[in-house]
């Protein structure tokens, strides 16, 4: 399948791309070479460098934070019985029992918080500059929307003030409710809408807006921009990475090293139908008790991309509002188009119930899973552990809002 690449700098630590001002203590000294002074990143010419930064801190945030949230979820799991696992911070995460100084989660939003703002700030920095080329300025615009408005995605359905408060903060400032992040985020991406003429991006916007919708249980607004989204046969709109830019499922939870392995239900699905292998890569591990464990290999190389949204979330999504009455259409049709497109047999029936079985088979290690679980009350773990990742101690100490 084709792929719709999100492409990201290597050459250039993006920590520095934004934001860098550098006061002249020394005189008679060579231009810096491996930062960029913040005064002359505001020209038109420097604006596809700025639109690569932003991809590149998007490709650094999103493996990680997909599996981490898995993590929480009933689909990826952690046990020290895995001799190659030794992360306690893990073993946190994956039991919901999550300490707020915790250090992945910490990592986690040290890479998510600069995301949303490079995304923003490139916003801001186009409306400084005076452009020749529109094609130039509209693709930087685009970039700040889309990933600002998806960031506030991420930050809204995968972190939480506590254990059933989900919702984030911004540039210090007060805490944002779920909801109310969503539809910054909704907003975001609706105004990327306004800036491309490209039907591809176009419909993988709409997909991304219907998916907001969604998380939000606004399925009246999540069926018309879904049915809007992607379509059969279009390329997915993925993360990518490289030899220098390695996928965390690669690196913590697969081929490089199992730090994470994965529920024992999705061999279960392969035992039921020996077909669904072809969309749940798995491989097994011993445990240091003789134990079997199972890790994926959906990514098994340190430079798989990772897919964002594809036509076949889309079509799911769309089939669950039908079902719920809130879209017309066969949402029979629609899920077995998904299986066919890994050579399953098509089903007989479907009800919403099945449609979130199709989209925990669909979705395997992509980051969506806790989303769904949380948006349909279907919790795993025992009452009063978390449903989100925390806000670490790091910005609770640091916003005075949240004192």
């Amino acid at each position: 399948m084709k792929k719709n690449k999100i492409k990201y700098l290597l050459a250039v630590p993006v920590l520095i791309l934004f934001g860098v001002a550098c006061n002249d203590y020394v005189s008679d000294v060579q231009p810096l070479i491996t930062q960029a002074q913040d005064n002359l990143l505001n020209t038109e010419a420097q604006v596809p460098f700025l639109v690569a930064g932003v991809k590149q801190q998007f490709a650094n945030i999103a493996s990680q934070l997909a599996g981490e949230s898995d993590m929480l979820s009933d689909q990826v799991i952690y046990t020290s019985d895995i001799p190659t696992a030794s992360f306690p911070q893990f073993e946190e995460i994956d039991k919901g029992l999550i300490l707020t100084n915790n250090a992945s989660v910490t990592n986690l939003t040290l890479a998510l918080g600069p995301l949303r703002f490079y995304a923003d700030d490139l916003v801001r920095r186009i409306g400084t500059i005076t452009f020749t080329s529109t094609t130039i300025q509209n693709d930087g615009l685009f970039t700040g929307y889309l990933y600002g408005g998806y960031a506030r995605y991420l930050m809204a359905v995968n972190f939480g003030l506590n254990q059933n408060q989900p919702g984030n903060t911004i540039d210090a400032g007060p805490f944002i409710a779920q909801s109310d992040l969503l539809n910054q985020a909704i907003d975001k991406l609706k105004s990327a809408l306004t800036v491309t003429s490209k039907a591809t991006d176009t419909r993988i916007v709409n997909s991304l807006i219907a998916k907001a919708y969604l998380a939000k249980s606004d399925y009246t607004n999540a069926a018309t921009y879904a049915a809007l989204g992607m379509a059969k046969g279009d390329a997915e709109f993925d993360a990518l990475y490289s030899s220098t830019s390695q996928t965390w499922w690669w690196g913590f939870a697969g081929n490089g090293r199992v730090q994470a392995g994965v529920n024992s239900r999705f061999n279960d699905y392969i035992t039921a139908d020996a077909n669904e292998a072809n969309r749940i890569k798995i491989k097994t591990v011993k445990g240091t008790s003789g134990a079997t464990y199972y890790y994926q290999i959906k990514y098994p190389n340190q430079d798989s991309p990772m897919p964002v949204m594809t036509w076949q979330e889309n079509n799911l999504m769309l089939a669950e509002l039908i079902l719920r009455g809130n879209a017309t259409g066969n949402a029979l049709a629609l899920v077995n188009d998904v299986r066919d497109s890994h050579s399953l047999s098509a089903l007989t029936s479907i009800t919403t119930d099945g449609v979130l079985v199709e989209r925990d088979k669909e979705l395997f290690c992509q980051g969506t899973r806790l989303m769904d679980q949380n948006r349909t009350g279907n919790w795993h773990l025992a009452a009063g552990t978390w449903h989100y990742l925390p806000i670490p101690d790091r910005e609770r100490l640091a916003n005075p809002n949240l004192h």
